[in-house]
C-alpha cells in the first residue's frame, strides 16, 4: 500500500510539473515574452533605430542644400543690388569713378551741408533798451510785485 502511495504522489508531481509548465510557456506567449516574441521585439526596435538614422541623415543633407542654396541666393542678390547701382547712379559720377578706380561711390557722393545747431528761441520783440523783453521771466509783472513784501 505505500508503495502504491509513492508511485501516486510521484505521478502527481510530475503530471503538476507538466501542467505547470504548460500553463507558464501559454501564460508567456500571450505576454509576449517568450524568446522569439522578444527576438521579433528586439529586430523592430533595430529597424525603428535604423530609420531614425535614416532620417536623421536626410535632414541635415537637406538642411545643407538649403544653406547652400541660401548662399547662393546671397550672392545673387548681391550682384543685383551691384549691378542696380551702377545703372542707377548718375553718369558723371560713373565717369568719376571709372577715372579714379581708387574712389569709392560714396567718396563721389555730394556732401551734406553742414546745419546749424539749434538754438533756443529769442526775443525778437521791439523794445528800448530799458524794457525787458517777452521771454524775461519777469515779462509783465510790475516792479512793485517783484520786490519782497519788507521792501514794500
Amino acid at each position: 500500500m505505500l508503495q502504491l502511495q509513492w508511485t501516486t504522489f510521484a505521478a502527481a508531481i510530475l503530471a503538476a510539473l507538466l501542467v505547470g509548465g504548460l500553463l507558464g510557456r501559454l501564460f508567456l506567449r500571450k505576454d509576449g515574452q517568450d524568446r522569439s516574441g522578444l527576438r521579433r521585439q528586439l529586430d523592430e526596435l533595430k529597424q525603428q533605430h535604423q530609420t531614425y538614422q535614416i532620417d536623421v541623415t536626410e535632414h541635415f543633407s537637406r538642411t545643407s542644400n538649403l544653406i547652400e542654396e541660401m548662399n547662393s541666393n546671397y550672392a545673387r542678390i548681391q550682384d543685383h543690388l551691384n549691378n542696380g547701382a551702377e545703372q542707377l547712379i548718375r553718369p558723371e559720377y560713373r565717369i568719376e569713378s571709372a577715372r579714379s578706380n581708387e574712389a569709392s561711390l560714396e567718396d563721389l557722393a555730394p556732401t551734406k551741408v553742414a546745419t546749424e545747431e539749434s538754438t533756443g528761441p529769442r526775443d525778437y520783440a521791439p523794445k528800448d533798451p530799458k524794457q525787458e523783453g517777452m521771454l524775461s521771466e519777469t515779462y509783465g509783472l510790475k516792479r512793485s510785485e517783484l520786490l519782497p513784501e519788507e521792501d514794500k
